[in-house]
């Protein structure tokens, strides 16, 4: 971004004077400042002075007075006082507004642009506020005639517009469609760059403009100002620097942050609310580079170069980007650091140094993290709860020892979360008894969907029965399917439905309610109904959930099953993973079907994996080791055949209708056993 505009060639310049407002001390305060531009600049200025319509300042402060109470009214649904008689609709006016109603694209169009430019000025500030009032959707219509006109609306009063419209009726406009346009690119139309006044712009327009942008109208919008040095305050270089960050874009970035410093405007200095808060969010895409001086972070030292001091919240980011390099030194250090600058850690700060902990599986830690916590009273934080309960099953439960008794690991987890949580959602669930009662003192929170699935995990890891995993899958359909506002969350992704699914896989009798389970998420994934907020979006099967389908047939030594798994995740265009790909050799290493193992060892590596600890245990069954490598060579030699290879990789998502019944597996599957009954 320039720091001054181009000059014409014989030097002359010209100068707007702003008046910036500010509170100071409770009270507004007017700053003026002069700003020269070219001549260049001031002729574009002009001319879209030329193009717009025309009123006086009289005109221009009382149709945004009566905006003002239009916008207060309509805010504390109040009936409006004191409407200018000057502002009220003519006969005239009437009439337009007739056409406005019947055909605004058509009709209201051609009357539009048979007025001269005088003529429209005082229609357009009357029908303006009367349709803002009376009919947003056809104050959308008005306003796409009016601003594709030559004479083009004042673009503050066209802000002002869009800004009531945005704010009261956003959600009304999701579905509306009109000439080509959806709201939004109505709204990015209306309030375009290219007419926007290069002194005297309305701000609070300019920033719904950048809220509403995608990419390219970004962009588009940095140029402008970039090029005819359009006056911008603070707050709306900061809404660049949001914009750009979400995009990724960190130099941008750090250039729209470099223009606020140079302003030092009041209230958005770089030790503002404002700008630590826009800061802490480009942290987020902080990463670790290699430099000369050795490594660093790439844009802490940019902002404290700048002149930011990071708080606490902006180094709670800094610590955990610290930790995400996968060196924990890096992490300690800048704990520390924290400590010498007086930063008391908080519930992020924590959250950070157990994650840390729990990954590294360092036990200790996490018992001296706990400690601190419980006597600085963060333990009832939600993060934290939900972090500790993790750590608890991490280090008791995931991976317990096989000699451990199974009810005494999950009666271990139940004592940490009655401790925490609410435990009516473990008895709807069929997990506990309903005549169950937890001890006293625990805190009785609402469970988090991690606290959840973690009780549902270790208790099908705990128990093997196949009727006990039945029972509670069966209960969670249900609760789902009536959208339970704690346990229906759960099914948004396929965490959950997995691990119902390994517990199905270690018995024969599971394999058709792990087919069913899979069926029932197609099936609630593809169910044609609208949905609001208070609706759960399930998840689809993932490749995850695929491959442990595959692998229970895989296990029970079912391969033409499997096969059929194979099929149905071709028709859904699902990829394959390592994992799928070591599934896939187990299979059919399992059947002693040397020639599809090569194929899908060449087809794994085709896909850009390698045979890793898990393919060499699968090769293991074979009876026959050395066939398998000798049909390696011969595929390796046959490379004008590799084409014809058929894999889940190479095949397109079978074409099929959004009503096709999603019962073809079990149908498939339910022949295949038939067909192997009947052979007895």
């Amino acid at each position: 971004m320039s720091s001054s505009g181009e000059r014409s060639p014989n030097n002359q310049e010209r100068k707007f004077v702003y008046a910036s407002r500010a509170i100071v001390d409770g009270k507004v305060k007017y700053i003026y400042k002069t700003k020269q531009v070219s001549q260049e600049t001031y002729d574009f200025h002009q001319s879209i002075k030329m193009r717009s319509l025309c009123y006086d300042r009289e005109e221009i402060h009382a149709w945004r007075t009566t905006y003002s109470k239009i916008y207060r009214a309509a805010l504390l649904d109040m009936d409006i006082q004191g409407f200018p008689a000057s502002l009220m609709l003519t006969d005239a006016d009437s009439s337009l507004l007739e056409k406005i109603k019947t055909d605004c694209l058509g009709s209201f169009r051609e009357a539009w642009e048979a007025l001269d430019k005088s003529a429209k000025a005082p229609h357009w500030k009357r029908l303006s506020l009367w349709l803002l009032q009376n009919s947003p959707h056809l104050a959308l219509e008005f306003l796409l005639v009016t601003c594709q006109s030559v004479d083009k609306p004042l673009f503050v009063m066209v802000s002002d517009c869009f800004l009531f419209l945005d704010k009261y009726h956003a959600g009304e406009f999701q579905p509306w469609e009109k000439g080509g346009h959806t709201y939004v690119s109505l709204l990015l139309t209306c309030l375009d760059p290219s007419n926007w006044p290069v002194a005297h712009l309305g701000q609070k327009g300019v920033r719904l403009y950048l809220k509403n942008a995608g990419p390219e109208e970004l962009y588009h919008a940095w140029t402008i100002v970039d090029e005819r040095r359009n006056h911008i305050v603070s707050e709306t270089w900061l809404c660049f620097m949001r914009r750009f960050t979400e995009f990724g874009d960190i130099h941008k970035s750090l250039e729209a942050l470099e223009l606020v410093r140079r302003r030092e405007q009041d209230n958005f200095l770089m030790d503002s609310q404002g700008v630590m808060r826009h800061c802490c969010k480009l942290l987020l895409l902080d990463s670790v580079q290699d430099t000369p001086n050795g490594r660093n972070f790439y844009i802490l030292p940019k902002l404290l170069k700048m002149g930011v001091r990071p708080d606490r919240d902006m180094m709670n980011i800094v610590l955990s980007n610290a930790f995400k390099t996968g060196d924990p030194q890096v992490g300690f250090d800048m704990f520390r650091f924290m400590r010498r600058q007086s930063l008391e850690p908080d519930s992020f700060t924590y959250l950070t140094l157990l994650n840390d902990a729990v990954t590294r599986g360092d036990r200790e830690r996490v018992q001296s993290l706990i400690q601190d916590i419980r006597a600085r009273g963060l333990e009832k934080n939600d993060w934290i709860a939900s972090k500790i309960f993790h750590a608890h099953f991490t280090f008791n439960a995931k991976h317990h020892d096989p000699n451990d008794d199974p009810n005494g690991v999950f009666y271990s987890l139940l004592d940490m979360y009655n401790q925490l949580y609410d435990i009516a959602p473990l008895k709807e669930l069929s997990i506990i008894p309903p005549e169950y009662t937890p001890p006293p003192g625990g805190d009785n929170l609402q469970p988090s969907l991690i606290a959840l699935y973690l009780m549902i995990a270790t208790y099908l890891r705990c128990q093997k029965r196949i009727s006990h995993a039945h029972r509670v899958y069966t209960k969670f359909k249900a609760l789902v399917s009536q959208d339970h506002p704690v346990i229906a969350p759960l099914a948004s992704t396929d965490h959950t439905y997995n691990e119902f699914l390994v517990a199905f896989r270690d018995d024969p009798r599971g394999l058709r309610p792990a087919v069913r389970l899979v069926e029932d998420m197609l099936h609630a994934s593809n169910q044609d109904r609208e949905l609001d907020d208070r609706v759960t979006v399930h998840g689809k099967p993932s490749v995850r959930t695929w491959t442990i389908l595959m692998s229970a047939f895989t296990f029970n030594k079912q391969p033409l099953a499997a096969e059929k798994v194979r099929e149905m995740m071709a028709k859904h265009g699902v990829e394959y993973n390592q994992v799928t790909w070591n599934t896939v050799i187990n299979t059919y290493a399992n059947a002693q079907n040397i020639a599809e193992v090569a194929k899908s060892i060449k087809a794994m590596e085709a896909q850009g994996y390698s045979m890793d600890s898990y393919t060499m245990k699968c090769l293991r069954y074979l009876q026959d080791p050395e066939r398998l490598w000798i049909a390696v060579e011969e595929l390796d030699q046959a490379t004008d055949a590799r084409h014809d290879m058929v894999t889940s990789l190479d095949q397109r998502p079978l074409e099929h209708g959004s009503d096709e019944d999603e019962h073809l597996l079990e149908q498939g599957l339910r022949r295949l056993s038939e067909r192997k009954e009947s052979t007895r």
